[in-house]
């Protein structure tokens, strides 16, 4: 993004420039006095006869068929009295707002008679849904929707050369789009600096709102004040090719109306527009045509179409080259994909997106997304064996290393499950598949969600979309290659640790078997409360598992036995667990754990002390991120993956949060925040023990809670 720290800094140097568009002071008295209380009608007429050009406006307007007097006025003051202030008041600052713009060199791009077509046009719907709906003043109505573009004419004088690509880019797209696309690139949109404008003006607040907002989400606008409101389903309806459609469910939202009288709203519109203009002698283009007179003859038609082709490719190429130079600087896989969905939005309007990368051995793709994916929580458990799937899609696209699409004829084979559940997850009609590459590399497969029709569009163009895939693909491959060189330097770093941790544990050991002698002996003491016996129990245990532990100190650097003999009940083995930590919890801290087990009785096989290590580890890192007060929740679920029966633990705090910066290297050792001593070891021995059971950890986030999910594999059950 190329805007300043302070968004509005363009535009307070056109007014420090004196370029900036300002009201005449005749208009700025005239504001002041039909805002007051109790107008004045008199000095509001004196006020008019000062500007001779206003002051016949004013009776022109009063003698006109579209006002409809009975009777022809040739004074200034019967005609202020008959039209009223608020008519008078938005008599002039039209007249007033068209000379302060009328500077502005008109083109292709910006064509100053389509914009003020728009802008009565809003002005006039405004007013009827004011009307309508019982609004107490529709003159304001009227003045908002006049008024309500302004900060495109701004951002077109402010931003010189900057601003014409985007508002060509959103001559395609819904306004909403455009708004979008200014705030992303200029760090501003024209909502905010058409509000700004009015607010330096000294206009009503509530107008200048009406203004700001008017592009803003249906849902958050239903609940702002009428006049808001009014503009917003004015200026959908005068954008809108088939308001039928696309209105009708807005206007009940906003308003209760039923879709006849959407339609009421829109009779005769054009040719109220034409007599305002034809009466307060603006030139206004009719909405079929350009708004340019005499017609252009076609040859000058086509070089502009050519023109305006060539514009659109050389913006998109230069977009295209920055999206492709930021995946290459991204530090971390999230930003990696954040990069390359936001290029995909903008470059090619394409949402949702998703990545499936192989693992280290090439047998199984996973899904990814960045974290501020709206799929972030549902693909978590997204993976799947190459050689089950062989007919899919994605592995027939990474096979073959072209793209693909859901929509092609394929004679000899019906779609697969997977496919139809990817296409589900996307929530689209089809799916576009293209390879990720890095050179001679399988990386994995970009899968982009679109409706029939619209993949034709996108294949047309192939080569900058296959471009960005390869660029991404190099990016995510050279992030694994730097995971593997970290990987090597930790090994290093605990071959370091060795002859310290030995030291340790010889340490350790001692006070662990005078603890156990202790236990004994409180077992023999209390052998009468069985409330105890339990509790002992479990400590008794504990001290087993740190002299485990402590035996393992003696060589860190050396992969651990794991013996999956054992078969334990999981529901109970989580519940002791749980019951320790609650014992263990200061009574002045107000930590809550929550135990939500799977209805059914899971008997896992595996290594019972990995299995409390690993707990134990994210129950602390839980209780450090809720710091005393909060709930950590844990739960646990049984899931059939590809004929396969597997356990998923997941255990919830709603803490601070996950730190963007080192959740990409979470699970290396010495990746910390905690600071204190923390030797940041906790989650990489959590991630080593679960590959060792045959599992699999996750962390994400959803509904204000960071969640570590541990998938383990289930022999019985």
């Amino acid at each position: 993004m190329t805007a300043a720290s302070d968004p509005y800094q363009p535009l307070n140097l056109l007014k420090i420039s004196g370029n900036l568009p300002v009201i005449p002071q005749i208009l700025v008295q005239l504001i002041d006095l039909c805002n007051q209380k109790d107008i004045d009608l008199q000095a509001v007429a004196r006020l008019v006869k000062k500007d001779a050009a206003l002051a016949a406006k004013v009776l022109q307007l009063c003698n006109s068929a579209f006002i409809g007097a009975r009777s022809a006025f040739a004074d200034v003051p019967q005609a202020v009295i008959y039209l009223g202030a608020d008519t008078v008041r938005n008599l002039a600052i039209s007249v007033s707002v068209q000379q302060i713009f009328r500077r502005i060199e008109s083109n292709g791009l910006l064509n100053l008679d389509r914009f003020w077509y728009h802008s009565y046009e809003n002005a006039i719907l405004a007013q009827r849904i004011a009307e309508t709906t019982g609004y107490a003043n529709p003159s304001e109505a009227y003045l908002a929707g006049l008024v309500h573009d302004l900060g495109k004419l701004l951002m077109w004088m402010a931003f010189p050369g900057k601003y014409a690509p985007l508002l060509l880019k959103g001559i395609r797209c819904q306004g909403g789009r455009l708004a979008f696309l200014e705030q992303e690139k200029l760090g501003i949109n024209h909502c905010d600096a058409g509000a700004w404008l009015l607010e330096q003006w000294g206009l009503p607040s509530l107008l200048a709102d009406a203004v700001r907002y008017h592009h803003h989400p249906v849902d958050e606008v239903i609940e702002a004040f009428a006049l808001t409101r009014i503009v917003y389903l004015a200026d959908l309806l005068s954008h809108s090719d088939n308001p039928e459609q696309e209105c009708n469910e807005v206007a009940a939202k906003l308003f209760r109306l039923v879709p006849d009288t959407v339609n009421e709203l829109l009779d005769g519109v054009d040719d109220q527009i034409h007599e305002v203009a034809h009466r307060l002698g603006i030139r206004i283009p009719k909405p079929t045509t350009s708004g340019l007179e005499p017609e252009e003859p076609e040859s000058r038609k086509v070089h502009k179409q050519t023109t305006r082709e060539l514009i659109n490719r050389v913006r998109d190429i230069s977009q295209l080259c920055g999206y492709l130079q930021s995946l290459l600087q991204a530090e971390s896989r999230d930003q990696i994909l954040a990069t390359l969905e936001e290029s995909l939005l903008i470059l090619f309007n394409l949402e949702p997106s998703l990545v499936l990368l192989l693992n280290e051995d090439g047998t199984r793709m996973k899904a990814h997304v960045s974290a501020k994916n709206n799929l972030a929580s549902q693909v978590a458990s997204l993976n799947f064996s190459l050689a089950h799937h062989e007919h899919s899609l994605p592995v027939q696209c990474l096979q073959l290393g072209h793209p693909l699409h859901s929509f092609m004829a394929r004679p000899d084979l019906d779609p697969t499950m997977l496919d139809s559940q990817l296409i589900n997850l996307l929530g689209r009609e089809g799916m576009i598949l293209l390879p990720l590459l890095a050179g001679p590399e399988q990386v994995g497969v970009l899968v982009l969600a679109v409706n029939k029709g619209e993949h034709l569009n996108i294949l047309s163009q192939n080569d900058p979309l296959q471009l960005l895939a390869t660029q991404a693909g190099m990016a995510l491959h050279l992030h694994k290659i730097r995971e593997v060189e970290q990987q090597r330097r930790t090994a290093d770093h605990l071959k370091g640790a060795a002859t310290l941790a030995r030291r340790i544990a010889h340490e350790i050991n001692n006070p662990v078997a005078i603890l156990q002698n202790y236990l004994k002996v409180l077992e023999g003491k209390l052998k009468n409360d069985e409330q105890f016996q339990d509790e002992l129990r479990i400590m008794a245990e504990e001290c087993a598992r740190i002299g485990a532990i402590t035996e393992q100190l003696q060589d860190i650097t050396a992969n651990r036995q794991i013996s999956t003999d054992k078969e334990i009940n999981l529901n109970d083995f989580l519940d002791k667990t749980i019951r320790l930590y609650r014992a263990g919890q200061d009574n002045e801290k107000k930590v809550h754990f929550h135990f939500r087990p799977a209805r059914e009785k899971i008997m896992l096989r595996t290594d019972e002390n990995a299995l409390r290590q690993i707990l134990t580890n994210l129950l602390n890192n839980a209780l450090d991120a809720v710091a005393g007060e909060g709930n950590i929740t844990i739960e646990t679920h049984l899931e059939k993956q590809e004929n396969q029966h597997r356990v998923r633990i997941q255990i919830f705090d709603d803490g601070s949060g996950l730190d963007p910066v080192i959740k990409e290297k979470l699970f290396q050792a010495g990746t910390t925040t905690k600071g204190g001593g923390h030797s940041g070891l906790g989650l990489a021995i959590v991630s080593n023990l679960t590959q060792h059971l045959g599992g699999a950890v996750e962390v994400f986030e959803e509904d204000n809670n960071t969640i570590f999910s541990i998938t383990l594999p289930l022999s019985t059950h």
